[in-house]
């Protein structure tokens, strides 16, 4: 026979852990809750700070873009219409150097950036976009899909530069020039690149001829190949000017922007113009050449 009090006991200490199990799961709970409040919150934290990094960084490349671009428009109107290629260092494109206030340097640098074929014919007249659509078939025909980016571009010009084409692009732009007499004609083109002399448009016609080109052809080739640049690569390296970082590259930039000749200034002594940079990014240090497929 179970007595009263013992009962009445028994009940009230079960209770009592059930009262401290559900405390428990309670706290568990809540401590859950907290826990992914404050990891909501951290990681908006987390995102918000990367978006104003990334409007702060791209606030300051805007303005250095633009400052550069003042600075190389000086640059060229200074060169009283002479060639690019006549004041340009031949190897390295070096341009001008500029000391800021506290010692650094600041390099600019100008390639030849349409040696790439256009990718996008949008625009174009009719035989053109047959060209270029040519030229293009023909690179997806030796290239992989990674050397293709690296041929063409989105923008500029529709002509190529025969003086920086990749051989590749060369080689697909002459056999829609020159048909059956394409590689007559890019053995001519490649011994005049070679010979270390910037391509005329005078020695391109030649080519033409000694290849055996009729008249049409040579005519097509005039319309491909470009000898005089408007697409260009600007690089700027910064060096540091004092500490023990002196003379050392920690920043270098790139972008590509067009440089026109204007025959309507031809009598001023400054006919080139420079035009807003179409792309302008943080390219690294770690590479010693800068690919500029990476900058279209």
């Amino acid at each position: 026979m179970i007595s009263y009090p013992k009962l009445i006991r028994s009940l009230f200490t079960n209770r009592c852990h059930h009262r401290r199990g559900f405390a428990i799961a309670m706290v568990v709970m809540l401590m859950v809750v907290v826990g992914l409040g404050i990891g909501v919150a951290l990681t908006r934290f987390s995102a918000q700070t990367k978006s104003v990094s990334r409007q702060v960084q791209s606030y300051q490349d805007h303005h250095l873009g633009r400052g550069l671009q003042e600075a190389i428009g000086a640059w060229l109107r200074q060169q009283n219409g002479r060639e690019l290629s006549e004041v340009l260092e031949p190897e390295t494109g070096h341009a001008m150097d500029i000391i800021l206030s506290d010692g650094s340097e600041v390099s600019a640098f100008l390639l030849d950036a349409q040696g790439a074929a256009l990718s996008n014919l949008s625009g174009k007249t009719d035989q053109q976009i047959e060209n270029g659509g040519a030229i293009l078939r023909n690179l997806t025909l030796n290239s992989t899909q990674a050397e293709y980016l690296d041929f063409t571009r989105p923008f500029g010009p529709m002509n190529i530069s025969v003086n920086s084409a990749p051989q590749r692009v060369l080689d697909a732009a002459c056999r829609v020039v020159a048909g059956q007499y394409s590689d007559q004609y890019l053995t001519e083109l490649e011994v005049l690149r070679n010979s270390g002399v910037a391509i005329t448009r005078t020695e391109l016609t030649r080519a033409a001829s000694n290849a055996g080109l009729s008249s049409e052809q040579r005519a097509v080739g005039l319309q491909i190949f470009a000898t005089d640049i408007e697409l260009w690569a600007v690089i700027i390296e910064v060096r540091a000017g004092r500490g023990s970082s002196q003379g050392r590259l920690i920043s270098r930039y790139g972008g590509i922007t067009r440089i026109r000749v204007n025959s309507r200034n031809q009598g001023s002594g400054n006919p080139m113009e420079l035009g807003a940079f179409i792309t302008w990014n943080d390219i690294g240090i770690l590479d010693r050449e800068v690919n500029l497929a990476e900058l279209y």
